[in-house]
């Protein structure tokens, strides 16, 4: 079964990442079913996958590469969610493919490896609000990298050959900061729940996750704040947001990347 998903995941995803850059690069424009049906499945293996292999552990651990499978099934299924909007059509393959990676990565790794999440339903439920902000938070990431991108095609006029691909600068934007938003407040949900349920959020082996978090919280809610009471926007609220990406990546993926690997 896992290999049957897997292949499912694998091809579905990289399947998609082709139509859809046969419309960008060679303005191939194929029915939207070609893109949408092989992404669809790819994602629905792809959480198949993710629910086999934490059973299989009875759900007792979790490490690097499942984490990154759960926050990769989250963004794609965002995608394929928001699949009629124009404003991420440059962002699917690289979503798409990175997907299809996650998986490889979570099938060869032995399940029972990684931090022992069988102590409590507190620690489940802050490592799941964990996931989901960061992969809002990675997807805004993204749009924000996008919206950088716009805005520097359309004030040269360079690669006029994909201006007729391009999303509206506008549309992009807004739905970057709605996804900022969404994002901030589960990421301090997150972190609530951390220092509700768990003793050791300030002890020193998870001070530096704990210390980066907040840092990449609070710079999110300062980008949110800024853009709802003075309207900015543009390069400060893309550097500030890639910044507190960068330090929750760090602070997440950087502790179990050192626990995972460099540690056992």
């Amino acid at each position: 079964m896992l290999s049957l998903l897997l292949l499912i995941s694998l091809l579905g995803y990289s399947a998609s990442a082709f139509v859809i850059l046969q419309n960008i690069l060679k303005n191939k424009v194929l029915h939207p079913a070609y893109q949408i049906v092989p992404a669809a499945l790819a994602v629905a293996a792809h959480g198949w996958l993710i629910l086999i292999q934490l059973s299989n552990d009875d759900f007792d651990h979790i490490n690097i590469s499942s984490s990154l499978a759960i926050v990769a099934f989250l963004i794609a299924a965002l995608t394929v969610v928001k699949n009629n909007q124009a404003s991420n059509l440059f962002l699917k393959p690289v979503i798409y493919l990175f997907s299809a990676l996650t998986t490889l990565l979570l099938v060869f790794t032995p399940v029972n490896w990684g931090a022992d999440i069988s102590t409590g339903h507190g620690l489940v439920f802050h490592i799941t609000l964990s996931l989901v902000a960061y992969g809002i938070l990675a997807l805004a990431t993204l749009y924000a990298l996008q919206t950088s991108y716009l805005n520097r095609v359309l004030k040269n006029r360079k690669g006029h050959l994909l201006l007729s691909k391009l999303p509206p600068l506008m549309t992009v934007e807004k739905y970057f900061f709605n996804l900022l938003a969404l994002g901030t407040f589960v990421l301090f949900l997150a972190l609530g729940s951390g220092f509700l349920f768990l003793d050791d959020m300030l002890a020193q082996q998870q001070a530096h996750k704990t210390i980066l978090t907040s840092v990449a919280a609070l710079l999110y809610l300062l980008a949110v704040v800024l853009h709802r009471t003075s309207g900015l926007r543009g390069r400060i609220i893309v550097v500030i947001t890639v910044l507190a990406s960068t330090l929750l990546t760090l602070g997440y993926f950087g502790s179990r990347f050192v626990k995972d690997f460099l540690l056992s």
